[in-house]
């Protein structure tokens, strides 16, 4: 019975093979993109799983009460890591993950900047999952001068030799040892790291406090099996309030919790906002995924039903000749899945094509290996059952209900059911496709919109040159030199990265403030023409000039955020208590010192020459090249031995938008694959729907119907169908788009000509799609229509 129902599946499929082609190639391409985002799906929920203990491995997190709500931070005191594991029992063990900033490496005549080194505990090792390929994983990090560094720096710096016992000097001054070699570390992992020093380092470049409430580093904690987090969470908080009375500096309390390293590239958080992770755009594939498979399921129940005219006859005789109906609905059911079974052999070669492309877009490094992998074959397996029996099941169970005893006399006796249904069904596949349009236009308008947001900085033509522990020393003498070249239109410097400085910390004080309210204010430490060089616009007041003595430790210039929060009325010249007791003597205009989705927060900013860790210089617009070329000399002159490196504001600037860029590229992708599939379907729709009219269509242009009237009479129902998706989607489309943009604090108003051109967009395809099958009848002539039957 079986091999009977498959040949009878291949003779339909040949005898149609133009609607057997738009239903295969349609569900191929719908398939393709379902198994894309399978993968990027896949490869997400899939960070650090091949850590052993990912189960117990937590990273300890704060959440910080503020008078807007609760600040989420990630970092902790330095101590904390160790007083953790010897005063909770419940914690197995604990190890601190350290950012000593940018080091040079010099091994014989290989000198370069690291910025993936990491200092750690030697029990990191042991917690965290990254096999040794040379070393004891007991001891490679034991000793305070130990390094482990991955396979690929081992290759950089040593060629094909055996690293292991080679001393390496760090910011040419410090000697340090390999110790151990780690193998390839996985993409998809919350730890990205090149090299590992011993964590004692951060103490000897002088990057290390004692004090409980500076937050700096990572602290990771490995619990034991069966521990309460909430118990846990519980004791850290108060393990921590007990060393903050300790030190008696009298700091808020605030609420320790740990964030499972399962869960932490999916909810990660950060400061104000719910989340930073990636489950909001796993969610938004997911459904994009599903939208697209049921375009390409409907395209299949609507060409079946639809020809369901025509194979009334074969239905009725199997039925009179003894067929029973799970008979028939096993015919349909194979002929779904033998269909579904094509299409997938074929997206899949369309997968393996587009690999490459898809790895550019998405930032991911699949290969074809991945298509073999067994989660992904089980992944196959299920969308191949689940769209077998979509496709498969409102047909069969439509079609083996015809009745033996009607069928043989009336060709139409299901044709209203089926017409409703298929109204229905394009309907719905049009609403999804304008849903997907309206949210690309909306990604597309959001992206544009920040990328034009004014910053409050003229950020063109500026750059920034990280300093190191030697090169700081030397920096007064290298910002002289610069700013004596005329290719060079300013010269200053910051403590923290100049696009991202998001330090903040509470206890500020001023005349008039409640004592129960408690802002977290942000801080930044700059040197002299800091605000002349970024062009920050001046409010109110003045910026700090080598006048005034005392500006590096009695002023502070604030930002307007933080002006209206001390006080609705002038601040300059007021009190505000913080670092020490300073003078407000200025007041800038906002900008964005941070990530561009982020608000503005009330920022003070201090004067400091001798905490810039990056200095920061404005080009002349003229010619770029030659001014990259004079400060290279520059620096060559000043530090002997460092080589330079440098970025463009404008390359962080793009950083910031490579997330929201790839979801706005694969949203628009699928929009576009949707709109083609559901195209295809009302193509084939059309085309059958049309041939059934051939008789009618050929007597009214023997009436004298013009080509331009049967046209129209043609598509106009067609287009009842699509305008109708349009104005149900319109809603649907407004309040997903407006719940996400809620994810930006600088975000578009959705204006109505986006639905209009949404919608638009839509209609004429479908125009197009229509109207070449409505011409081509129309045209046709009436002679060879009339002797159709």
């Amino acid at each position: 019975m079986f091999k009977n129902y498959l040949k009878i599946a291949f003779r339909n499929m040949i005898k149609n093979k133009g609607y057997s082609f738009i239903n295969i190639f349609g569900l191929a391409v719908a398939l393709t993109s379902v198994l894309l985002i399978v993968l990027w799906v896949q490869d997400e929920l899939g960070w650090d799983s091949f850590q052993k203990n990912i189960d117990t491995i937590y990273r300890v997190e704060q959440d910080q009460p503020t008078s807007r709500g609760i600040f989420h931070v990630n970092v902790t005191p330095f101590p904390m890591g160790p007083a953790l594991k010897e005063e909770i029992p419940e914690i197995k063990n604990s190890a601190r993950y350290g950012f000593p900033g940018t080091i040079l490496m010099k091994y014989g005549e290989k000198v370069f900047y690291e910025n993936e080194a990491r200092c750690v505990d030697p029990s990191f090792l042991k917690m965290f999952t990254y096999p040794l390929i040379k070393g004891d994983i007991e001891s490679v990090l034991s000793q305070p001068s130990s390094l482990v560094i991955t396979k690929d720096i081992a290759k950089k710096y040593f060629g094909n030799s055996d690293p292991v016992g080679k001393t390496i000097t760090l910011n040419d001054k410090y000697p340090f040892t390999v110790t151990g070699v780690i193998e390839h570390i996985p993409h998809n992992t919350n730890l990205k790291f090149d090299i590992l020093i011993s964590f004692d380092f951060m103490k000897t470049i002088g990057l290390y406090s004692d004090v409980w409430e500076a937050n700096e580093i990572y602290t990771w904690i490995q619990l034991n099996d069966n521990a309460d987090v909430a118990v846990v969470n519980k004791k850290i908080t108060e393990v921590r309030e007990q060393h903050v009375r300790e030190q008696e500096s009298g700091g808020s309390f605030i609420a320790f919790n740990l964030m499972p390293l399962k869960k932490m590239r999916l909810y990660a958080r950060f400061g104000y906002e719910k989340t930073v992770g990636t489950i909001q755009s796993i969610y938004i594939f997911s459904f994009i995924a599903v939208f697209i498979l049921i375009i390409a399921c409907i395209n299949y129940i609507n060409l079946s039903t639809a020809r369901a005219v025509k194979r009334y006859k074969e239905i009725g005789l199997r039925k009179v000749v003894g067929a029973e109906r799970k008979n028939i609905v096993g015919q349909f059911y194979i002929e779904s899945f033998l269909l579904t079974f094509l299409a997938i052999l074929f997206s899949l070669f369309l997968v393996e094509l587009l690999i490459p492309s898809f790895n550019q877009l998405s930032g991911k490094n699949f290969s074809s290996n991945v298509l073999f992998q067994p989660s992904f074959l089980i992944g196959i397996l299920v969308i191949v059952l689940i769209t077998g029996f979509l496709s498969g099941t409102y047909p069969a169970l439509f079609l083996s209900a015809f009745s033996p005893n009607r069928v043989l006399k009336e060709r139409n006796q299901f044709g209203n059911k089926s017409s409703i249904l298929r109204k229905s069904l394009v309907v719905f596949q049009f609403g999804l496709s304008v849903i997907l349009i309206t949210g690309t236009i909306v990604m597309l308008k959001q992206l544009e919109f920040m990328r034009n947001k004014n910053l409050g900085y003229d950020k063109e033509q500026l750059i920034y040159l990280p300093l190191n522990s030697e090169t700081r020393k030397s920096y007064s003498i290298l910002k002289e030199n610069l700013d004596k070249d005329s290719d060079i239109l300013g010269v200053t410097g910051t403590y923290q990265t100049p696009t991202m400085m998001n330090e903040n910390a509470g206890g500020a004080d001023w005349d008039g403030k409640d004592p129960n309210f408690k802002p977290k204010i942000g801080y930044a430490a700059v040197d002299y023409d800091y605000f002349k060089t970024m062009k920050i616009h001046l409010e109110k007041g003045r910026v700090y000039s080598r006048e005034f003595a005392t500006d590096s430790t009695q002023a502070v210039v604030i930002n307007e955020e933080l002006a209206k929060m001390i006080s609705s009325k002038s601040v300059v010249g007021k009190r505000f208590s913080w670092v020490n007791d300073e003078i407000i003597i200025g007041i800038v205009k906002n900008f964005n010192y941070e990530k561009v989705q982020r608000a503005i927060e009330p920022l003070a900013i201090y004067l400091a020459p001798q905490e810039v860790n990056y200095v920061v210089v404005r080009l002349a617009s003229g010619n770029i090249v030659q001014s990259l070329k004079h400060v290279k000399q520059i620096w060559q002159d000043t530090f002997h031995g460092f080589p330079l490196e440098y970025k463009f504001f404008d390359e962080d600037f793009a950083k910031m938008f490579q997330a929201d860029e790839r979801v706005m590229s694969i949203f628009s992708y699928s929009a576009f694959l949707a709109i083609i599939v559901a195209c295809m379907g009302l193509f084939g729709l059309a085309a059958f729907i049309l041939e059934l009219r051939t008789k009618e269509i050929g007597i009214r242009k023997v009436l004298g119907a013009s080509i331009s009237g049967i046209t129209f009479m043609l598509s106009k129902e067609f287009i009842l169908w699509v305008l109708t998706a349009n104005l149900i989607a319109f809603p649907v489309a407004y309040f997903l788009m407006d719940s996400w943009l809620q994810n930006y604090a600088y975000r578009i108003n959705i204006s109505w000509w986006i639905f209009l051109i949404s919608g638009g967009i839509a209609l004429v395809i479908a125009l197009a799609t229509i109207g070449f099958r409505a011409i081509k009848a129309a045209t046709a002539n009436p002679v060879k229509s009339l002797r159709y039957e």
